[in-house]
């Protein structure tokens, strides 16, 4: 299996916008509503809402197999302080899920956060969603549950999971 997973730019951001395309309506298919999972691609997938997240620090990380994008990262070092890392974005190709990218792709977000002297890294996942199970086996907790109103009627019922190191 040829795995490369590397830091991008801006200008490739369409890569993220394509897989998040073709892997929410998959993936939240019985989680959300289908009304909710068009909502939040364009909220927080499209284009323009990707540039400004990279504009606002949040860095991007592509895993590709065999030169083919399968999977993303999106993390912010320093929120809300240096000492922490925030992973907005984790998503593998559904037919590649369970492969291993996932961890790779969580791990190289890890190391690089580490590099910076976080000593932490947390993120929000839908508490409905396996990928649960998936941060548990990688050493996350449960550090709290929230539920977010993103607008439109729709809210996010989530944990917020953490890992220390």
């Amino acid at each position: 299996m040829g795995l490369m997973i590397e830091e991008i730019t801006s200008t490739e951001l369409s890569i993220v916008r394509d897989l998040s395309h073709a892997i929410w309506p998959i993936c939240y298919a019985n989680i959300i509503t289908e009304a909710q999972i068009e909502y939040m691609l364009e909220k927080m997938y499209s284009l323009s809402a990707l540039e400004t997240a990279h504009k606002d620090g949040q860095r991007f990380l592509l895993a590709y197999l065999d030169s083919k994008p399968v999977g993303y990262a999106g993390f912010e070092i320093g929120t809300p302080d240096m000492n922490h890392c925030k992973l907005h974005k984790l998503y593998v190709l559904p037919s590649l899920q369970g492969s291993g990218i996932g961890k790779e792709l969580l791990l190289k977000t890890q190391n690089l956060a580490d590099a910076t002297r976080c000593q932490s890294m947390f993120l929000q996942v839908n508490k409905r969603n396996p990928a649960v199970q998936f941060y548990q086996k990688m050493g996350m907790y449960v550090r709290e549950e929230a539920i977010f109103d993103i607008g439109n009627g729709f809210v996010m019922d989530d944990f917020i999971m953490q890992l220390d190191w």
